[in-house]
């Protein structure tokens, strides 16, 4: 009776987290970045209690294993202390550049991402073209110009040097 209801409020609610609103953007990423860290940190802790206790091991795991025979060549066997440690090793390994894109991307979001679209904005307004008028062609006097280079020259006297045969 009260599914329906439930239904049409999430879709609605990630409707309203699929916006382009970048408060919306970094509340998606702060949660999903969490959730993944905590994720993570429970995989380790279940894979350093497999290490003491492999017995805890879920029957479960075998009979998924079963359906994967090369990736089972590849672990250790199931009652080996190392083998939690290896699934919780592989799936770290995976997922840690996945948290790595969330942290940064959940630091650029919101204000600073505001801001570094208001920096673009000005810098790319600043490289435009002015739409002044060209600089005026002024008649270069040769005689003043040869005079400003004539002052511009050395002011020691020209010495012309002694070569020896």
């Amino acid at each position: 009776m009260f599914e329906p209801i439930l239904a049409a409020i999430g879709l609605g609610l990630l409707a309203v987290l699929c916006l382009p609103f970048s408060g919306f953007q970094k509340l998606v990423l702060e949660v999903y970045g969490l959730a993944l860290r905590l994720s993570l940190l429970a995989l380790l802790a279940g894979a350093a209690v497999l290490c003491f206790r492999p017995d805890l091991l879920p029957v479960e795991v075998e009979n998924v294993l079963s359906d994967f025979p090369h990736v089972r060549a590849l672990l250790p066997a199931t009652s080996s202390p190392f083998f939690g440690a290896t699934i919780a090793a592989s799936l770290a390994v995976v997922l840690l550049p996945w948290l790595a894109v969330i942290d940064v991307s959940r630091k650029l979001a919101g204000r600073r991402l505001r801001r570094l679209k208001l920096l673009t904005r000005e810098a790319h307004i600043e490289t435009l073209p002015a739409a002044a008028e060209p600089p005026a062609q002024r008649r270069v006097d040769r005689r003043a110009a040869a005079d400003a280079l004539a002052q511009a020259g050395s002011r020691k006297p020209y010495r012309v040097a002694d070569h020896v045969s």
